[in-house]
């Protein structure tokens, strides 16, 4: 198809209308964040960077928990999902694919069933935060089960560490030097997915998250419900900040076969 194709142009123009429509509210956003009184109008009186410093020493030992939350789980995906995935790309046995499409079947569940379901299952885990790192850990990890388990079972791959064997490399020495090194790429995009979307899940998150354990999307909802809007607004700010040039990176990496996989 060329670039005047009409096919192609009807692609363009929805393209762009949806990326009008998703990064329509950011120029709003930044002006009620910076406006002294949104209600009398943007800029009226004029620019103020109050909201932002007040929005931020809110929510900073908040992005703290957030972010010691995210490698937590990310830790935990790994554990499991970098075994997991080697199983369920290099082993064949009975109940594989029922195995791999449970894997992912906490991505179809809504957030609000898995929360309301753990914290009837293990409401004494509640008070401890491990129930907010589980929940965390079932909507993450089938993005890293699914991410890796193609990679490990490509062909290619799997030639070359055959013929590094067959050069004398030890199993360490083929997993050190073969296969990382293949998984690299996909590791890293894996892990900035998962980190994001630790960072923003608030479904899980709002029915699993204590006074002393409050993540981010939390805290964010807290505030338009109950707060000033500039300072909802300018905590949201902070929060993009933070989001969105993980979310550029994962689309760098490969993001969006990585969450066709998955």
């Amino acid at each position: 198809m060329t670039a005047s194709d009409p096919i192609s142009r009807i692609g363009r123009f929805f393209a762009w209308s949806a990326a009008v429509l998703v990064l329509g509210p950011l120029p709003v956003l930044l002006a009620v964040s910076t406006s002294p009184n949104w209600q009398r109008g943007p800029w009226v009186g004029g620019f103020t960077l109050r909201w932002l410093i007040e929005a931020w020493e809110r929510i900073a030992p908040i992005v703290s928990f957030s972010v010691q939350l995210a490698l937590i789980v990310l830790l935990i995906d790994f554990l499991i999902g970098l075994p997991a995935s080697w199983v369920l790309a290099r082993r064949n046995f009975r109940g594989r694919q029922l195995l791999l499409s449970l894997t992912i079947l906490p991505v179809a569940v809504p957030g609000i069933a898995v929360g309301l379901g753990l914290i009837l299952a293990y409401p004494t885990l509640k008070a401890g935060g491990w129930l907010l790192i589980v929940g965390h850990i079932l909507y993450t990890l089938p993005f890293v089960i699914g991410s890796l388990t193609p990679t490990l079972a490509d062909a290619k791959l799997r030639e070359q560490e055959t013929a590094a064997e067959t050069l004398g490399a030890n199993s360490l020495q083929r997993l050190l030097f073969v296969t990382l090194p293949q998984l690299r790429r996909t590791l890293t995009a894996a892990a900035v997915m998962v980190f994001t979307l630790s960072m923003g899940e608030f479904n899980v998150s709002f029915f699993l998250f204590t006074p002393n354990q409050k993540p981010l999307p939390v805290e964010l909802y807290s505030g338009y419900i109950t707060g000033r809007l500039e300072v909802a607004a300018a905590a949201t700010v902070w929060f993009l900040l933070l989001v969105i040039p993980a979310a550029v990176l994962i689309e760098r990496l490969g993001g969006s076969r990585l969450r066709g996989q998955a």
